[in-house]
């Protein structure tokens, strides 16, 4: 039951009470000396008006009033934006914003709408709203007029701490600079790699990540005549990785288990392998028993085709078992299947089929030739885990229990190594790898999407019972989330419940363009989701002012006293 039909209830309950103690009152005394009907009926007619009027008190009717706009000029509003804002539009200037004389100042956009509370729409001209009004602006009827984005690098995707010896990968967007170059530089600050800007200004880098620690890369664009547009700083903590634990199974030796081999032993990984030579002939190199027990101890098992059959039923069910408790699964078809086999992949949520598909394929960025099983593959709730140039999927993973397992059908990954370039081999098998195997370590706490910026508010969640950033103390909410104002740039570090987490800080001021397209797209989001609240003079429904009947309930009561206490109407 609702609140006002609760506090209905009562007052209406209270009337009853006190109209039947009147009339009892009057019931039970000297026919003689009883009042006067009128006056009886007055007081009973008081006490109701006194309940309606402290109902519409605590529950004050709706009422129509003008819908009103503020103009909010941000950071970045350029001269033809203001030029543009009505004289007599309510405009105010947030702190951020360059001077103007039309605008009254304001430190934030609460403090604004404090000071206009029949505001029902914001239009907001210039970069876009900080974070700290992203809030407040949510309640309200939001249109954006974006101020063009200043060249450099307005857009980076880059991992915010990865295992040692893992490849990583760091990708952005650069705008208004045509025919630009993006070099990365290392901690040393030499260059490592360059790429030039696609039509879109896009550009990627893959890093192998070698000794754990703090580390700050960084992206220098240049234009067309080698000129410096941007310099932004890629902060990556790199971590102490556990090495994978790797069981190889396979039904015969060949150069794509050779070089999958050589470089899991290279990426530092626990590898142990079991090939067979014939039926009943095995090569033995580290070889594990495969039991329950067996299985806890690995991260993922790779087989082809062949030494999945060569398992049995029990084998199998004892695969099965593991990848439900966690383990990870890569099945490699490098054959033709029987139909037995088919029906085993149907049981691990793949359907498989021959297909009339071209056996040759191409990896984008990479120009050596691939060979692919022909098969046309189905998974209920699958995601794929490799894709050609064209977009069709090699190889799709799907989640069994609390494992994943993973169908891969590309035939010759081997050929990369010896004639694409150095480092895809090794990218290629351990995104896969890295996807598929088992989850291991400490949840890492949840920072916020965006940079952490100076004096900037950071909600960060996922926090322990203790949670701390260096000597400053972190309340946290039912939620596990707390707020964090960071007061210097640079490397800190967020202790939780005994466990370091590092993160980096950027300046205030640091990669401008960057943090123009970050309020951009904040506010962009804003008001592509905004409520529309009326066109401009709309009328508009507010609650209405308690007052007029607070004041008019304590007239009738003060009256209703007096007629109660008085002679008039009395025999």
């Amino acid at each position: 039951m609702s609140a006002t039909a609760i506090a209905a209830a009562l007052l209406a309950l209270a009337v009853l009470i006190g109209s039947a103690r009147l009339l009892l009152q009057v019931r039970r005394g000297d026919r003689a000396a009883r009042p006067r009907h009128w006056r009886t009926t007055l007081l009973l007619l008081g006490q109701v008006a006194c309940a309606v009027l402290l109902y519409l008190t605590m529950f004050p009717p709706p009422q129509s009033v003008a819908s009103g706009e503020l103009t909010v000029i941000t950071a970045g509003a350029d001269a033809a934006q203001l030029a543009r804002v009505d004289s007599q539009d309510r405009v105010v200037a947030l702190a951020e914003a360059q001077a103007d004389a039309a605008a009254e100042r304001v430190p934030d956009l609460a403090t604004a709408l404090r000071r206009w509370p029949s505001v029902t729409r914001l239009k907001v001209i210039g970069a876009g709203l900080p974070r700290r009004d992203l809030e407040v602006a949510r309640r309200y009827g939001v249109t954006f007029e974006p101020a063009p984005l200043p060249r450099g690098l307005v857009e980076m995707w880059s991992p915010r701490q990865v295992p040692a010896g893992s490849s990583w990968r760091v990708a952005g967007r650069v705008h208004g600079v045509p025919a630009g170059t993006v070099d990365l530089l290392d901690p040393s600050q030499r260059r490592i790699a360059r790429a030039p800007l696609g039509a879109d200004g896009r550009f990627a880098f893959r890093i192998v990540a070698r000794t754990p620690g703090r580390a700050q890369y960084r992206l220098r664009v240049h234009d067309a005549g080698r000129g410096v547009i941007d310099d932004v700083e890629v902060p990556v903590l790199t971590v102490p990785g556990s090495p994978l634990r790797v069981l190889v199974l396979a039904g015969a030796p060949g150069p794509e288990l050779k070089y999958l081999r050589r470089w899991a032993l290279d990426a530092g990984a626990e590898l142990r392998s079991e090939i067979l030579l014939r039926p009943g002939v095995r090569l033995l190199r580290s070889a594990t028993r495969l039991d329950a027990a067996a299985l806890r101890e690995l991260d993922i098992v790779i087989l082809d085709e062949r030494a999945w059959q060569s398992l049995g039923a029990a084998g199998r069910s004892t695969l099965a078992e593991g990848l439900r408790n966690g383990l990870g699964v890569v099945l490699r078809v490098t054959g033709p299947l029987a139909t037995r086999d088919l029906a085993g992949l149907r049981e691990l949520g793949f359907e498989v089929r021959s297909a009339d598909l071209p056996r040759s394929v191409r990896l984008a960025g990479v120009p050596t030739p691939l060979a692919r099983r022909p098969l046309q593959v189905d998974a209920r709730d699958g995601v794929p885990l490799l894709l050609d140039d064209r977009g069709q999927p090699l190889a799709l993973w799907r989640a069994e229990g609390r494992g994943r397992v993973a169908l891969w059908w590309l035939g010759d990954s081997f050929r990369i190594a010896l004639d694409g370039p150095p480092a895809a081999h090794g990218s290629l098998w351990s995104d896969a790898l890295s996807t598929v195997a088992r989850a291991r370590g400490a949840r890492a706490p949840e920072f916020p999407g965006a940079d952490a910026r100076v004096r900037e508010r950071q909600v960060i969640c996922g926090l322990g019972a203790e949670a701390s950033v260096g000597d400053i103390p972190l309340l946290r909410d039912e939620a596990g989330c707390a707020a964090y104002w960071p007061e210097t740039g640079g490397w800190q570090a967020l202790r939780v419940d005994g466990g370091d987490w590092p993160f980096y800080v950027r300046a205030r001021e640091a990669a401008p363009a960057l943090l123009a397209n970050d309020l951009r797209t904040a506010t962009l989001a804003i008001a592509a989701n905004r409520s529309t609240h009326g066109a401009r003079g709309a009328l508009e429904r507010t609650p209405g002012s308690p007052w007029p009947f607070f004041l008019a309930c304590l007239a009738v009561l003060a009256g209703t006293w007096w007629l109660e206490r008085s002679r008039i109407g009395r025999a």
